[in-house]
Order: C-alpha cells, then sequence, then structure tokens
C-alpha cells in the first residue's frame, strides 16, 4: 500500500481527483470505478472544477459503480444513481451509455449480478475509488464478507443502517442492496481508499494494522499490489506506526497536452532574450493559444549577441524580426520592450517596475510563464526577479506563475508540479518557431538542446516520479515540457 496522508479533506479531495484526471490525460478511454456516499463528494467537486478549467473530455469514459439501495419503494433522490448524477455525470461530457450502476429493482437479482459482472469482465477496471465505512466495509461488503465474494445481494449490517438513518426516514432504511464483492472489488488494476475524520480512525487502523480477514473487509486490500490510501490527519490518528508522507506523481502532479490545458484564460509569457519563449515553452504556447489569449513579452534588446558583423541596431532590428515569425508560428501577441536591467542590472529598477506594471494592467494575465527563479542565466533571474517584485510591491493576487524549464538549468524534480506532453505534431511546430531565430542556431544548437531536454524528461519523469522503482512507468507522451506553479 502507499499511503498519503493530508492535512485535511480538502487536500485529500485534490489528491483523489489528480490520480484519475491523470489516468484520464494518458488514458481517454479508462474504465473508472466509481464510488459514493460523503467521502468522494469533495473528489466529485475537484474532477468537474478542474474539468472546466483545463478542458479535460470524459465521452470516452466508462464508468462502474460499487453498490444501490435494493428496496421496492427506494425514491429516486434516495438512489445512489441520482446521487452520481446530480454530483458527478450532469456536470461532465460523460455518455449516459457509458455509466453502469447495480440499480436493478427486480425479483432475477441473481442474473442481474452476473451480467454485471459479465460487463465488467468486458471492460476490466482501471481505477476503482472506495470509500470505507466505519465498521470496515468496502462498497457494501459487510464484515464477515469473503475475499472470493462476486457482486450480489446483500443484508446490511446493524450499524450501516444506523449511519444511513441519517439519509432516510426510520422505517424508509433500506436493509438490503447490491454490491460489488470484494473479488470483483480486487480485479482492478489500481485501486483508491479514502478515509476522513477522526469516525473513520479505528477502521483505518483495522485496514492498514489490523488482521486481513472477514473481520474487517478492507483489509483485503492489503493482498492488492497497487493501492494509493489517502487519509486526512484525523483519519490517520489511530495508527500505531509512523508512516512516510508519501508524494506520488499520480497525485502530486499534473499531466496536460495539446487537448488538456487551461481555456478562457489571459496569459503572459516572459522572455527575457526573444528566443527563450520558443525554446523554453514552445510546445505548450502552440497548445495555450488556441484556446486563451496568450501574449509573449520579449524584454531585452538581445544586441550582445555575436551576429556577425551586425551593429548594435541591426541586431536590434534583426533580433525583432525574428521574435515577430515566432509569434506568427504559435500564434500569440508579441510585445517588444527593452527593460534597463539588461544594460545596468538594477540601477534603474524603479523604472523597470513602472514599465512591467504598465503591460501587468494592460494584460491583466491569469497565467505568467518565466523562466525559474533558479536559472542559472543572469538576464532570466532578473526578469523573473522583476515581475516578483512588482507582484509583492502591488499585493496581486489569484495568479498562477509557472516557472520553466530552461536549457540554462534544470529544476529539481521535486519542484515539478506540470508536465506537459507532446508529440511529433507540437514538436515540428515548435522547432519552426525555434528555426525563425536563425541568428541564434547558427552559433548555438538550439533546436538540438531543446528536443534532447524534451525528450529526456519524457524518458526519465515516469520512473522518477510516478512509480517505485522496478515497477512498469506510465508513458505520458514522447517529449515533455515542465512547470512548477505557485499560485500567489
Amino acid at each position: 500500500m502507499d499511503i498519503i496522508i493530508t492535512k485535511n479533506y480538502r487536500e485529500l479531495s485534490q489528491k483523489a481527483a489528480m490520480i484519475f484526471l491523470n489516468y484520464l490525460a494518458l488514458n481517454p478511454k479508462a474504465v473508472f470505478g466509481l464510488a459514493t456516499g460523503a467521502t468522494p463528494l469533495g473528489t466529485y467537486e475537484e474532477l468537474i472544477k478542474n474539468s472546466i478549467k483545463y478542458s479535460y473530455d470524459w465521452s470516452k469514459i466508462t464508468t462502474f459503480n460499487l453498490d444501490e439501495y435494493y428496496a421496492k419503494d427506494l425514491k429516486e433522490e434516495d438512489s445512489y444513481e441520482y446521487y452520481m448524477q446530480i454530483n458527478l455525470f450532469d456536470k461532465l461530457n460523460i455518455k449516459k451509455n457509458n455509466t453502469h450502476l447495480p440499480n436493478y429493482q427486480g425479483t432475477k437479482v441473481k442474473e442481474f449480478c452476473q451480467s454485471y459482472e459479465k460487463l465488467m469482465q468486458a471492460k476490466p477496471i482501471d481505477i476503482q475509488l472506495l470509500g470505507i465505512g466505519e465498521n470496515g466495509h468496502i462498497a457494501f461488503n459487510e464484515p464477515g464478507s469473503l475475499s472470493t465474494s462476486k457482486t450480489r445481494l446483500v443484508k446490511l449490517n446493524q450499524q450501516t443502517l444506523e449511519v444511513n438513518a441519517k439519509f432516510f426516514g426510520d422505517d424508509k432504511i433500506p436493509t438490503q442492496a447490491i454490491s460489488m464483492g470484494m473479488e470483483t472489488i480486487l480485479k482492478a488494476k489500481k485501486i483508491v481508499i479514502l478515509a476522513s475524520g477522526q469516525h473513520k480512525a479505528q477502521a483505518v487502523k483495522a485496514m492498514i494494522e489490523g488482521k486481513i480477514g472477514v473481520g474487517c473487509p478492507a483489509s483485503y486490500l492489503r493482498n492488492h499490489p497497487k493501492v494509493t490510501v489517502i487519509i486526512d490527519e484525523e483519519a490517520a490518528s489511530l495508527l500505531h506506526n509512523k508512516y512516510q508522507v508519501k508524494k506520488t506523481g499520480w497525485s502530486d502532479l499534473r499531466i496536460l497536452n495539446k487537448n488538456i490545458i487551461p481555456q478562457n484564460k489571459k496569459i503572459l509569457i516572459i522572455s527575457p532574450h526573444h528566443d527563450d519563449s520558443a525554446v523554453s515553452v514552445g510546445a505548450i504556447i502552440r497548445s495555450l493559444t488556441t484556446k486563451n489569449k496568450v501574449t509573449t513579452l520579449v524584454m531585452t534588446p538581445g544586441y550582445r549577441a555575436k551576429i556577425g558583423k551586425l551593429n548594435k541596431t541591426e541586431k536590434i532590428k534583426l533580433r525583432n524580426k525574428e521574435a515577430k515569425k515566432e509569434s506568427r508560428i504559435l500564434g500569440s501577441h508579441l510585445i517588444l520592450s527593452q527593460y534597463k536591467f539588461y544594460d545596468y542590472d538594477k540601477k534603474f529598477w524603479r523604472g523597470d517596475l513602472i514599465k512591467f506594471g504598465k503591460t501587468f494592467k494592460q494584460i491583466k494575465p491569469n497565467i505568467i510563464l518565466l523562466p525559474h527563479k533558479y536559472d542559472e542565466h543572469p538576464t532570466h533571474r532578473l526578469a523573473t526577479e522583476l515581475v516578483s517584485d512588482y507582484l509583492k510591491e502591488h499585493k496581486i493576487s489569484g495568479v498562477e506563475l509557472w516557472y520553466y524549464e530552461g536549457l540554462w538549468s534544470q529544476h529539481i524534480l521535486d519542484n515539478i508540479d506540470i508536465v506537459f506532453g507532446f508529440g511529433k505534431d507540437v514538436l515540428t511546430i515548435k522547432n519552426q518557431a525555434m528555426q525563425a531565430h536563425k541568428s541564434q542556431i547558427t552559433r548555438l544548437p538550439i533546436i538540438e538542446a531543446s528536443e534532447s531536454l524534451a525528450k529526456f524528461r519524457a524518458k526519465t519523469l515516469p520512473e522518477q516520479r510516478f512509480v517505485s522503482y522496478g515497477d512498469n512507468p506510465p508513458v505520458i507522451d514522447e517529449y515533455v515540457e515542465v512547470f512548477h506553479v505557485d499560485v500567489i
């Protein structure tokens, strides 16, 4: 078991949602097993919020729910089908025919359960979301359930009935349910189980540290090779052993691609030199411009570069021309500026701050892409420091800062929050944007270096951040650009 202990329920929900979103990013046709109850609600809220912000596509996803009450007089609003519709399905572009629940209310229950099993055999669950009951039940596999149990009609435990009483009138509490069995659940390729609150602490302790057996059906999960347990500090309070707070790429990183990208945002790209934007973030710029208003701000004249026998004025003119060509290729609006820090370091810093402030007020960006604060190139560092000083001085809030990785320095792995994967189609456009800077590619192998770094990241990040060493890592894409994100 991978155990992730969060500070609170909100963080728990965010991490759980990110796992599912990353699976969706890598496999648009994934099969998700879903749960109901109070615990997953925060996760579903995060899935909806992120799907709107980043345009995740659920149209090819298939879902199977764990369970449903079995009662002839069950009202629609009391059913788990209704719960799923109002809390998730109605908010996503998921197709109704792709959603499955064990919502049978007829007399041929055994036949229905067998057909539900066959559906899941035809489309095996890639990742199953679970909660845990106070008595250690999973779905409605109450204490006493065998690890070999399959989808079936079950009688609800008295403790479960008492917990459910708050959702029903005393004489309307369903006493039976159709539930996936433990064997069925354990067939999922990966399992994520959530628990929040002090009232779940005893069940969590039994699941993680107790005896594996019928007394706590959740304990069977310890026999599964890929289980992630996400619990908040209250739910973890009774654990005897001290578990290291585990960070995993599935829950801590966000995988984006040309289809899954922020939308309807105002985005500012900080390019200290004319070519930094294409070299460092050309791929994601190309994708961002399809759904957002993107502006690239070139901060320096760039005349220090050795370009044949051209004089200062001729170099500036040439480099501006190259930047305009890049902008047309990538689809971003271009602002060419000449900040004094390029020539005078911080001697005229106040004037530079005022100058940047005019641009910031004009654009009003929601997201700023800028060099990493530890970039080794002095001009890059000054550009980032200027932006940071302005935001702090004017107490700007609500802006996302995406620090990008340039060729001059690479991130410490723990600082990566966003992974943008792209293929040869996007790489071709990025290379075209870099080729626009002919004055630079004739003196530096920037295209080869940029492509090599992107390929290196794609080859190494999956094992370094997404799986335990020795396991099979996911394939993000052929190339990758990475970012560290701060929200001010």
